[in-house]
């Protein structure tokens, strides 16, 4: 039986046609390694070596999620919580979440449900509600912990009262300052204007009485 006789030509094209679709696959493959590598030393882009960053999907900035720190207090001898479910939600719209996102804590864990400190913080207050603590005593323990920074609105006293009234002085200031320009405006307007001329009363006098006043006047001049 005559075996088919190949062409050297052709042999030399599938030699390479098989070499480069091997370098091709090895070439693919390096490519996935270091791509799967990459990922394990950043897994959130733009954020380097830090396994707690991930990008917020509500605010869609990137969010620490180790922020989160303990909030507790010893229940309250025969606790029983004295804010309602309302106030408690209320309560948290007061509180910042510290992931970063800048929104408070019932915004955070109602939205970004990447969050992982949020739900921490929420968990927090719901034990001091239970524990009978108020709500003015709930934020009190937040500040004490976190600061001031976890407040949605700073406290209206000492040099932040002074932030607060600022506003107003500087409208109240405005406010004269602008009346008094008015007034010296139409001060000035009313010296510009023209004065009118007297007008004599007229004399409530018969023809007699006039007659003889233009006598009399006569005689004075003569």
């Amino acid at each position: 039986m005559n075996e088919p006789v190949l062409d050297r030509g052709s042999a030399i094209s599938r030699r390479r046609f098989v070499g480069a679709l091997s370098a091709g696959l090895a070439t693919s493959a390096a490519a996935h390694v270091l791509a799967r590598h990459a990922l394990a030393q950043d897994p959130v882009p733009g954020v380097h070596g830090d396994s707690s960053a991930l990008q917020s999907s509500a605010s869609n900035m990137v969010m620490n999620q180790d922020a989160a720190r303990a909030v507790s207090r010893p229940p309250k001898p025969n606790a029983t919580p004295r804010v309602s479910d309302a106030e408690r939600d209320a309560l948290e719209h007061r509180i910042k979440c510290q992931c970063g996102c800048t929104l408070d804590v019932y915004t955070c864990r109602t939205t970004d449900f990447s969050c992982s400190v949020s739900p921490s913080m929420h968990r927090d207050v719901r034990e001091l509600v239970a524990g009978g603590y108020s709500a003015d005593e709930i934020i009190a323990a937040f500040t004490d912990t976190y600061g001031e920074q976890v407040l949605m609105a700073p406290k209206r006293e000492g040099f932040n009262l002074a932030g607060y009234l600022a506003p107003f002085v500087a409208l109240g200031a405005g406010a004269v300052v602008v009346g008094g320009l008015i007034r010296r405006w139409g001060a000035r307007a009313a010296l510009a204007r023209p004065s009118a001329p007297r007008v004599a009363p007229p004399l409530d006098a018969s023809a007699d009485e006039m007659a003889r006043l233009e006598a009399a006047v006569r005689n004075q001049e003569s």
